[in-house]
């Protein structure tokens, strides 16, 4: 494995099994959450993974942070296969790994103060320090996040504070550790729109101050083009584009990335010439399709589309994409 890669996955799919129908006639069915999903993280990069609710995101998140044991497939970490892993194993990598859920109202405590709550992973994974150690971790850990004094907020509990002083904590609570990678899902989208710049801001200087390895979790094209080294678009569990930011956004080269970026750009154009750019539906993760997984929402379909999966094509410079048709695309929407 290359020393530059600190994350690589390999062909990771998760397959979910749903009860559907009535009490008397009860039917199960699968839901193809992740199917095959590869992608690579350099040390020191953010790497943003995009895409609308149902895409298959989040859940990537939580098997490559061991919050959900994968249907098959490879994660490696410092080229260590974290899928072959125990439980007691999985722990102790825990001080490498660390994940900002989207909701701070929900990950913290609200019966411990910010102290405890910050104190709890220094006692789970360093608890050998002496208890002054300990204290001016914590410490060190709010003013990190721009919370200042730290004396100020130690005392608190989570109710005391804004949603976006939780937030801080949180990730306060998820760097206290000094971890190579973090895994953000979606850190913003719970926060008021005056707030949110500031977090990402945040983001930014920790991970250029210890040097942190970051996989972004967003459905936000923009929140990504501002944080983001490299982007991966995802669409009902495949990863269907991915390269440099810059390529992504100036270039997309799969219908579904041109329709966000379209978004993102202009609205008003998009909501004008939407049947252009993107067809009417959503993302049905029941459905497993013989043929492109975004062929019913192509306005660009062509007859192979509905019958061959598409094979990653690479276009050079990094970038990449899942489609028959991309190569005419230009032509076809000019």
């Amino acid at each position: 494995m290359d020393n530059s890669i600190l994350l690589k996955v390999r062909d990771l799919k998760k397959t979910f099994v749903k009860k559907t129908g009535s009490i008397l006639n009860r039917k199960l069915q699968n839901v193809y959450a992740v199917h095959n999903v590869s992608f690579e993280i350099k040390k020191g990069e953010i790497l943003g993974i995009i895409g609308e609710s149902g895409c298959g995101k989040t859940t990537t998140a939580r098997m490559v942070m061991r919050l959900m044991k994968e249907t098959s497939g490879e994660i490696l970490f410092e080229g260590r296969d974290l899928c072959k892993l125990t439980d007691s194993e999985t722990n102790k990598l825990r001080n490498k790994m660390q994940m900002i859920f989207q909701d701070p109202y929900d990950t913290l405590n609200p019966g411990m103060t910010i102290m405890d709550i910050l104190m709890e992973p220094i006692n789970a994974h360093e608890k050998h320090l002496p208890y002054d150690e300990k204290v001016r971790r914590v410490k060190e850990a709010i003013e990190s996040i721009e919370l200042r004094p730290a004396e100020d907020y130690m005392e608190r509990f989570p109710h005391q504070l804004s949603g976006g002083q939780r937030q801080r904590i949180a990730i306060a609570r998820a760097v206290i550790l000094e971890p190579l990678f973090i895994s953000a899902d979606e850190p913003t989208s719970m926060l008021d729109v005056s707030v949110r710049a500031g977090i990402l801001n945040l983001l930014l200087e920790l991970k250029k101050k210890m040097g942190l390895t970051m996989m972004l979790i967003t459905h936000d094209l923009s929140t990504a083009s501002y944080m983001c080294d490299r982007i991966a678009v995802m669409y009902q569990g495949k990863i269907i584009e991915v390269g440099p930011t810059k390529k992504i956004i100036q270039s997309p080269s799969h219908p579904y990335t041109k329709a966000l970026v379209s978004v993102v750009k202009d609205l008003n154009y998009f909501i004008q010439n939407r049947e252009k750019l993107i067809l009417d539906g959503e993302v049905d993760a029941t459905e497993e399709t013989a043929g492109c997984p975004f062929v019913k929402r192509c306005p660009y379909q062509e007859d192979i589309c509905n019958s061959k999966m598409p094979k990653q094509e690479s276009l050079g410079a990094g970038h990449a994409v899942s489609c028959h048709c991309h190569s005419n695309l230009l032509e076809k929407t000019s």
